[in-house]
């Protein structure tokens, strides 16, 4: 069972490293062509976007993938196929249900919501992948339940390498037009991209029913759907408070940098420097966190149905020194090269200095960020959506204080980045705890240790940054970490 894990995990990284590579190139050619004045206004509108997307189609991919676990274990195949049927019909009537009440609301939401009309047209151009997202999502979730990680992986390196294909043709059609039409050609270019998705997915799914005919008895219709809903409502309920809370920010941050003195195009353009450009690069490494996260939430739910505690104990703990790894050796690469970086990437070096700023939360965010997973794994999702809605308030209140200083302005939201993730984690450690009683937490592997290897590599890289080209440099630093940490993980 463990090879499995770790396999699954590993094909599931590789394919995220290569989604996240195009994903990334995706924002890079965004922010060339539009400049970060557009990417801040694609960032004003992405969260409206993400909002919408848990109205259709919220917790099901998570949903589906544990309900899909469970009766594969029992051998109801039969009951998994219907219930994907059912599912497909109820986000099909739901979200064209949800996506013409955005329609009617566009102009007002453009105007009043976000205070900038030049956003309505980008509001108009998602509407299509709100539906097609929905749908997509019910089939990757049955893929991940089943550990089938090859089908959904394969199709997210496509349905990216279409996207940026069509962004590209889009940019080079609109080129000259205001950067409200070309940001809208952004929204264009995902709906395009999630469409080959579906029609993929579906073709898997047809052919592996045809292979695996139904087994074992079924429910009716009405509990299946009852039984999908009540997983997957709790989930759509936090993702859509916490995204609710991520557009207060995104509205916020120009707000309160005005009050700072900045004037408004000015905003908007720190706006897209922070979340469309510097958060994408500090993130960017946590794409094997994310494929980590969709092997260990079935197999965390598993682990808790047989009660299998040793094995959740192994499992959060591996994860947990990973996880550190990862996040130090990417805070060491950050902290010594972010204004190379930043100039290999996107021709400007100020925002190097974003970088660097939330390069010392990383750790704290990486952790909080895994251990929503083990929440979720764990079956709490009561507890996650209560967590959440107290970081996001947190985020709101910092930026609130912080943004308004003129000498901190953009700044205030690392101090932020830190401490509402710090928040976040010591809450989900708590709960994780209370729901494993005999967990034991191996603090000289998970937390000593890679800093101890930080502190090397960093001093380390401080003298050699200088002497060899950014990537060289990137590729030795997470090599020399890795090397100490395998060697001393043992």
């Amino acid at each position: 069972m463990r090879s499995k894990f770790f396999i699954n995990t590993l094909l599931l990284t590789i394919s995220n490293i290569l989604t996240g590579a195009l994903a990334f190139i995706f924002t890079v050619i965004l922010s060339r062509e539009i400049g970060a004045r557009g990417v801040g206004l694609y960032q004003l509108v992405a969260p409206l976007y993400t909002l919408f997307l848990f109205f259709t189609g919220g917790g099901v991919t998570v949903s589906i993938s544990k309900i899909a676990a469970e009766k594969k274990a029992l051998g109801k195949t039969k009951e998994i196929y219907k219930t994907i049927k059912v599912a497909c019909i109820f986000e099909i009537i739901w979200s064209i249900f949800i996506t013409s009440m955005l329609i009617l609301l566009s102009k007002f939401i453009s105007n009043n919501i976000l205070n900038d009309e030049r956003t309505l047209l980008s509001i108009l151009c998602f509407c299509p992948a709100l539906i097609i997202v929905s749908i997509s999502s019910i089939f990757k979730g049955f893929f991940y339940g089943y550990q089938k990680v090859i089908e959904p992986a394969l199709i997210d390196v496509v349905e990216k390498a279409i996207r940026i294909l069509s962004i590209y043709l889009l940019i080079r059609i609109f080129y000259g037009y205001d950067i409200n039409i070309k940001s809208a050609a952004a929204f264009i270019s995902l709906s395009i991209g999630e469409l080959s998705s579906l029609i993929l997915l579906y073709i898997c799914f047809i052919r592996f029913r045809l292979k695996n005919p139904p087994q074992g008895s079924s429910d009716n219709s009405i509990q299946l759907l009852f039984n999908l809903l009540k997983l997957s409502i709790p989930l759509a309920i936090n993702g859509i408070l916490t995204t609710i809370f991520s557009s207060i920010i995104a509205i916020l941050i120009p707000k309160r940098l005005g009050v700072a003195g900045i004037p408004y195009e000015e905003s908007i353009s720190l706006l897209g420097k922070l979340q469309g450009m510097a958060m994408n690069i500090v993130f960017f490494p946590a794409i094997v966190l994310s494929s980590v996260s969709i092997v260990l939430i079935p197999s965390l739910s598993e682990g808790m149905a047989f009660k299998n505690f040793k094995l959740l104990n192994y499992r959060i703990n591996t994860t947990i020194k990973f996880t550190m790894a990862v996040a130090f050796s990417t805070m060491a690469i950050l902290l010594n090269g972010s204004n190379q970086i930043a100039n290999m990437i996107y021709k400007d070096s100020s925002i190097g200095a974003i970088i660097y700023s939330l390069a010392f939360g990383i750790p704290i965010v990486y952790y909080e960020v895994i251990s929503f997973s083990f929440l979720n794994g764990l079956g709490k999702q009561f507890e996650l959506l209560i967590n959440s809605i107290i970081v996001s308030l947190i985020d709101i209140t910092i930026i609130y204080i912080f943004m308004a200083i003129p000498s901190i302005n953009i700044m205030g939201y690392a101090i932020n980045f830190a401490i509402s993730a710090l928040i976040g984690a010591i809450l989900n450690t708590i709960y994780i705890r209370q729901t494993l009683r005999n967990f034991k937490f191996n603090v000289f592997k998970n937390i000593i240790t890679p800093i101890l290897i930080f502190f090397i590599v960093f001093f380390i890289g401080k003298i050699v940054v200088k002497m060899l080209p950014i990537q060289l440099f990137i590729i030795i630093s997470y090599a020399i970490y890795f090397i100490i940490f395998i060697f001393t993980d043992k």
